[in-house]
């Protein structure tokens, strides 16, 4: 669903949560506390379900990213449609402008959305070619008095010469999937630690530039070096570009988008950009939508049902609904 899509066919709040309540439950509610599926309407108000097996009350927003909102759920599709469709971000004033609501509401809107943001895949492990590099998050250093700009000699470093923050990614050249994550120190040990819980050793072929702190991986898979230092940049299909280039990325959404970004939540920025771009042949806004009403994490005994409903409705009862 887009903007257009949103604004034609959901007018009111009525109309809203019948569209939540379709995409959740199908035909039949289900309480989200009990799992049962007896439940009335609410005379007084059209938004709640009285559950007769549990004897409570609960609507289509109960457990979901949109709980005890106060903000029309229009608003609150309309952002996602706008999220959804910014490849690289959009930040809090500029969708308080286009949805007229306060800078710290579409800042809480954006954050919840983050939290939809979750990429089953990234829960697999990569195997085949992977690339693996670094980036740094920070401003160029001044001019001073004495001192010469960064692109005159050199004499202000950038990246692993300065303080800024780093963060570390990986792709699977096959797919195209990106993992990434803030990563304080590079050291061989912080780098292991991190692709542990990202790669197959036994099944991945590693592509790293030529940093100190990669070389020992030739001992644990096989790894390929490309000599950035020599400038050399692809060697017989050896490179790092295509990490690279979703580095570009996530510059561009943080000097045009977002201008400036705070450490404490920088990791949630990040899973933003690397689930917009591991969707990006994907319908990110039914991905969105599922993931904010709980409907990709739902198992029935250890195995996920292709019929979400009936896993919703049987995980409940058997107490392993994840989510």
């Amino acid at each position: 669903m887009n903007i257009i899509s949103i604004i034609n066919k959901i007018r009111t709040q009525r109309e809203a949560i019948k569209y939540l309540e379709k995409m959740r439950w199908g035909k039949k509610p289900i309480c989200p506390y009990c799992g049962s599926e007896k439940s009335s309407k609410v005379k007084t108000d059209f938004r709640y379900y009285h559950c007769c097996k549990c004897n409570r009350q609960f609507s289509v927003t109960v457990g979901t990213i949109f709980h005890d909102t106060r903000l029309p759920l229009k608003k609150w599709l309309l952002a996602m449609a706008i999220i959804a469709n910014a490849k690289k971000g959009i930040s809090s004033c500029q969708l308080a402008r286009d949805l007229k609501i306060n800078q710290k509401t579409a800042w809480r809107i954006q954050m919840q959305l983050r939290k939809a943001m979750q990429d089953k895949s990234q829960q697999q492990l990569m195997q085949g070619i992977v690339e693996v590099d670094e980036c740094y998050i920070g401003g160029k250093k001044k001019k001073g008095d004495k001192k010469k700009d960064d692109d005159d000699n050199n004499i202000n470093q950038r990246g692993r010469g300065t303080d800024k923050q780093g963060v570390i990614g990986a792709v699977e050249r096959e797919t195209g999937k990106v993992i990434a994550k803030k990563q304080d120190k590079f050291s061989f040990s912080s780098i292991k630690n991190f692709l542990s819980n990202v790669i197959d050793f036994k099944k991945t072929t590693l592509y790293t530039d030529d940093f100190k702190s990669y070389r020992p991986f030739g001992k644990l898979l096989k790894h390929s070096i490309i000599n950035h230092s020599t400038h050399q940049y692809s060697m017989r299909g050896i490179h790092t570009n295509t990490v690279e280039g979703f580095w570009g990325l996530f510059k561009r959404s943080i000097i045009g988008a977002y201008h400036k970004l705070s450490v404490k939540y920088l990791d949630e920025y990040i899973n933003e950009c690397c689930f917009k771009y591991n969707n990006r042949k994907e319908n990110i806004f039914e991905i969105l939508m599922r993931n904010a009403l709980n409907l990709n994490c739902v198992y029935y005994g250890g195995v996920e049902k292709d019929d979400l409903r009936l896993a919703y409705v049987k995980g409940l009862r058997k107490g392993v609904v994840v989510g």
